[in-house]
């Protein structure tokens, strides 16, 4: 069977790896990309988003692929993009569509609505999508298969998940060739996972809503490949791709101590690039930074979130205090390996007072960047329980959060923008910019009353105004998106409007005088 996986915006692991599972089962594996120029998690202008559309074209390569099956890997954030281009395909191909990814496993039910899509895989695909790919052929066999949701008109049939996938490194390495080889300036950054899980519970985080209520008694959440086997893919990466940075997408990269350092010393041994990760305060210590240092970490993720302690530990099931936030700031900072705090706002309980304490604590402790995010309720998590409870969310906002096709991303503004709280985002994002003496008296008179509301420019604002970009992969790839498909688009267009025949005539006049 021909599988076409269409892509958005950027490389994504999971089509990597569910390529090289149906690959290996004999299928064949193609894919169609939408850079969605300004239609993306980052940046959105409707106008210049319509000029500069790829739907047509992706159908027009589609009807060249002729697939058996058009797969969609979804988030929420990408769900109305991936709804409407699947309407799209269904309209002009009539071929099976499957959905799967974090959205459809948590709101299957909703998904399933959807007329243009006939398959959903809940959880792992793997396994699941490699059987729905052999049984193609044999739609009631298709309705039986562990993982997967179907329908036969109106009727829908639920199969029950499949045990976790206990043993990673029984899986094969991830097909990069299905992006690299169409895309190649996804090869100039590697990413990569060394886990699936979290040994974490944030309530507004789906790995809970996978812990609790889709994957219970099915194996172990937490689940890490060993050291050998993540060297063995970036040792075979790096002899094939010409990549000058790592980026590890693991929530948390650190979080086993014994594991971390047996990797470390074999990367910085074999690999030696320079490499972002995702940490956690409770994990890290000076010996564990050194070592992170050592083996060329230049860029360290953590998640703060709120400063406010018991809000923390009350709406968000986080424990870590902000005595451990500064010490890890001042390690990550004396280290040399550049800081950056992730931060929510519009949560449930926050106040005026807790962001303007957020002001204060970053003047002194001073992380290399700030990113700062409204919320985003993702669909199911328990954080939305305790909104309704706090009267923030109603039970039709709900009902929009499950359906998912009005929610703006997190970037964009997340579920609810509070104006004053939109103001001190502005401040947060040029405080790094100011000497301390100066934001002690600007935050003491208040100031931020009278800053704009940037919305969804004080992402991109943030990221601007940190000059340490030299290994940042997502900044790289976004600013090769645009100008790669921005040209051809630009380009497309000029050839179009020079091919009109009243324009052909026009010119054929002017010749002849």
């Amino acid at each position: 069977m021909h599988i076409v996986f269409v892509s958005s915006a950027c490389e994504t692991l999971a089509i990597e790896y569910l390529a090289t599972a149906l690959k290996q089962a004999g299928h064949k594996c193609s894919l169609c990309f939408d850079p969605q120029l300004f239609n993306d998690t980052f940046l959105y202008y409707k106008r210049l988003h319509k000029f500069f559309d790829y739907t047509e074209d992706i159908i027009t390569e589609l009807k060249s692929c002729k697939p058996d099956l058009v797969a969609f890997s979804v988030v929420s954030d990408n769900y109305p993009w991936a709804v409407r281009l699947a309407d799209r395909i269904k309209k002009a191909l009539q071929v099976p569509i499957v959905f799967g990814g974090v959205h459809p496993s948590s709101v299957p039910d909703y998904v399933i609505r959807q007329p243009s899509v006939d398959y959903i895989v809940v959880g792992e695909g793997e396994g699941a999508l490699v059987d729905l790919a052999d049984n193609l052929g044999n739609p009631a066999m298709c309705r039986t298969i562990p993982n997967i949701w179907a329908k036969n008109g109106t009727e829908v049939f639920k199969n029950e998940v499949r045990l976790l996938i206990e043993d990673l490194d029984a899986l094969p390495f991830p097909d990069k060739g299905i992006f690299y080889d169409k895309l190649p300036f996804f090869a100039e950054g590697y990413i990569t996972i060394t886990s699936r899980g979290c040994v974490n519970k944030c309530t507004f985080c789906n790995n809970s809503l996978y812990k609790d209520i889709i994957y219970p008694g099915k194996g172990r959440f937490m689940r890490r490949r060993s050291p050998e086997n993540v060297l063995a893919e970036l040792r075979w990466a790096k002899a094939t791709y010409n990549f000058s940075a790592v980026h590890f997408w693991d929530e948390i990269l650190i979080s086993d101590k014994k594991w971390l350092f047996e990797f470390l010393d074999g990367y910085k041994k074999d690999i030696k690039l320079p490499f972002t990760a995702c940490i956690h305060v409770n994990f890290i210590d000076e010996e564990s930074v050194a070592r992170l240092k050592e083996a060329n970490c230049w860029q360290a993720i953590m998640g703060v979130q709120s400063l406010n302690e018991e809000l923390k530990k009350n709406i968000l099931n986080r424990r870590e205090s902000n005595e451990k936030v500064r010490s890890a700031i001042l390690l990550l900072r004396s280290a040399g390996i550049h800081a950056i705090c992730e931060n929510m706002l519009g949560l449930p309980t926050q106040t005026e007072d807790d962001l303007v304490n957020m002001l204060s604590f970053y003047n002194e402790t001073r992380p290399n960047r700030l990113s700062l995010y409204f919320l985003r309720y993702f669909p199911r998590t328990k954080i939305i329980d305790i909104a309704m409870e706090h009267k923030m969310l109603t039970p039709r906002d709900v009902e929009e959060i499950n359906e998912g096709l009005t929610a703006r991303s997190f970037i964009q503004g997340g579920t609810i923008t509070i104006k004053n709280f939109a103001r001190i985002q502005t401040y947060l994002v040029v405080l790094l910019a100011l000497p301390k003496w100066l934001n002690r008296a600007l935050i003491r008179a208040r100031v931020y009353k009278v800053f704009p509301d940037l919305g969804m420019l004080a992402h991109s604002i943030s990221r601007l105004l940190d000059r340490h970009k030299e290994y940042d992969v997502d900044a790289a790839n976004f600013m090769a998106r645009y100008r790669l498909f921005a040209r051809k688009k630009l380009a497309d267009r000029i050839r179009t409007l020079f091919s009109r025949p009243g324009l052909n005539k026009k010119t054929e006049h002017v010749k002849t005088v």
